[in-house]
């Protein structure tokens, strides 16, 4: 006979309970049957005050279901044939009934798609080596997947793995995103329908503790974008490209680096008495009107790319070679945000950043400037003060802590020269 879509639904939902018990392919277990209670909150419908057309037809199709043995019902005491308690599976029946609907069990189904995760498996990056461990366990015992997972569509499974090495794969020179989709998928779109639950994966299983950068500051990390990006800089430097010398106090208010330029050039002179990284694009441009003349000046807008922090690199090879002791600083918001960009530029250029204009001194002249922050901010605030990373912030977050504000580096409006600060 040919199922009806109630008949479907119903065994389709009896199916994933079996899939779902505890004993589930364990022939020696015990055999616990799967059913469902034909109750207000599984079936609304069944108990509607003024029709009954819908108990009707699903104690008729649930008769036929019986019939055919795939089914045991249970009716309520005294209103056999009116009343159903419950729908109960018939074991013997599962093989025929997976038939009937299409459906691959599920231990056929996660059989193939072990298979499919040890083959990616073996050329997989260091980084993803706790994805694949998890999802291994998660397979051999026969335990629900993540919801982005889906262990019935193997194409997009495989798509998205497809999509997650290369995310990890070292590139010199940025990528686009579209153009990345149509060398992964041949399709300019695919990438960015994979796009959110490649970065679900990326921040679960790969990034330490907390973690609060954007998706397009982890792509542009790994060299992914939408458009070609530049760096914007200002200041006393000089350096070689293959068509020639760049001086960059040539240029003003100052000069966007391709990122793809960065890697191929060599810094060939730098006389600048600080180097100044900046978090924020209307604070930059007020560092280069108000700051002082010979600092060379970066925007890195948040959290850097990987482009910012090679040529940072670079600067920092240059001056610690010539032994001119030049210090850096990273300006910043006094929040949240801004104390993990700090940690994160000091941590993946490997540079000592001296925070800027980010001490208890600059937060009290310029409280009156703050925005209040919630509770819960304010409790991911002091678990910073845990992290030894951040003992440099630790004055000023108890201060924080205390006053409920937290100041944006926009308020800060009279700039003074850095000489004084050096610690």
């Amino acid at each position: 006979m040919e199922l009806s879509p109630l008949q479907r639904e119903v065994l389709n939902r009896l199916l994933d309970k079996h899939e779902k018990r505890k004993d589930h392919g364990d022939t020696a277990g015990s055999i616990r049957r799967a059913m469902l209670r034909v109750d207000a909150r599984q079936f609304p419908d069944y108990f509607h005050v003024s029709d009954s057309s819908y108990r009707r037809m699903l104690n008729q199709e649930m008769e036929l279901l019986e019939r055919r043995g795939w089914i045991a019902l249970e009716w309520e005491r005294f209103d056999r044939g009116h009343t159903l308690r419950r729908l109960i599976l018939v074991e013997d029946a599962i093989p025929g009934i997976y038939a009937a609907l299409g459906r691959r069990p599920k231990r056929e189904t996660y059989t193939r798609l072990k298979m499919l995760l040890n083959q990616w498996r073996q050329k997989a990056p260091p980084e993803l080596r706790a994805f694949y461990q998890e999802m291994s366990s998660r397979l051999d015992n026969m335990e629900p997947l993540p919801l982005l997972l889906r262990a019935d569509q193997p194409e997009m499974i495989e798509d998205l793995l497809r999509g997650l090495h290369a995310f990890f794969e070292p590139r010199e020179r940025e990528v686009t995103k579209r153009s990345l989709s149509v060398q992964l998928y041949g399709d300019s779109k695919r990438w960015g329908e994979l796009e959110k639950p490649i970065l679900q994966i990326v921040r679960r299983y790969c990034l330490a503790g907390e973690d609060d950068t954007t998706g397009d500051a982890l792509m542009a990390e790994r060299g992914i974008v939408d458009n070609p990006t530049y760096i914007q800089i200002a200041g006393p430097l000089v350096f070689a490209t293959p068509r020639g010398r760049v001086n960059l106090s040539c240029f003003y208010p100052d000069l966007g680096l391709a990122a793809e330029m960065v890697y191929q050039i060599e810094v060939v002179s730098c006389t600048a008495s600080a180097v100044v990284t900046v978090e924020n694009k209307t604070s930059y441009y007020h560092y280069l009107r108000q700051g002082p003349a010979d600092h060379l000046t970066v925007y890195i807008g948040g959290y850097h790319n990987r482009a910012c922090g090679e040529l940072l690199r670079k600067i920092h090879a240059y001056l610690r070679a010539s032994s001119s002791g030049v210090p850096f600083y990273h300006w910043g918001d006094m929040d949240l945000g801004g104390f993990r960009i700090w940690r994160d530029l000091c941590e993946k250029t490997g540079i000592p950043f001296e925070p800027l204009y980010m001490d208890e001194r600059d937060y009290l002249s310029h409280l009156h400037l703050g925005q209040p922050f919630p509770e819960d901010y304010g409790m991911k605030m002091a678990a910073l003060l845990d992290d030894p990373s951040y003992a440099r912030f630790h004055g000023l977050i108890r201060l924080m802590l205390d006053k409920g504000i937290r100041v944006e580096q926009e308020a800060i409006t009279t700039l003074e020269s850095v000489s004084h600060r050096l610690r």
